[in-house]
């Protein structure tokens, strides 16, 4: 009985890891929302090729702009200041998304490979 016992938590601890490996490959910088609260795309950029296409975007206060990797390589996008936010990385056939709630430009490049760089201009809702 004691034996038993004793095992119990490794086994529990087990299970735990587990699940939380199962949960952790899910991630949301490198796959698309897909549930009914997801922010609309008000612009897509296809990274291929090593470089931002379009590299430059206008988008809408409230705009979510979501980046899909078409390339063969990782990429990661990195905001310059005063923006510091990142995207992590995003593997090749993955996506992030990001909605600006703040009208600016943001400049950004991809840490990985720093010749690439692009822009979003977000403006103020006519």
């Amino acid at each position: 009985m004691i034996r038993t016992l004793h095992r119990l938590p490794l086994a529990l601890l087990l299970i735990g890891i587990l699940c939380l490996s199962a949960l952790g490959c899910s991630s949301s910088s490198s796959s698309s929302p897909s549930n009914d609260d997801a922010p609309a795309i008000a612009a897509t950029v296809n990274i291929a090729d090593g470089r931002f296409d379009p590299r430059v975007l206008d988008i809408e206060i409230g705009g979510s702009v979501m980046w899909i990797n078409d390339d063969v390589a990782a990429h990661d996008l990195k905001f310059l200041p005063p923006n510091k936010f990142s995207s992590g990385a995003i593997k090749p056939d993955g996506a992030w998304v990001h909605t600006f709630t703040s009208a600016g430009t943001y400049d950004y490049y991809c840490d990985y490979h720093n010749t690439m760089k692009g822009s979003v201009v977000v403006r103020p809702a006519p």
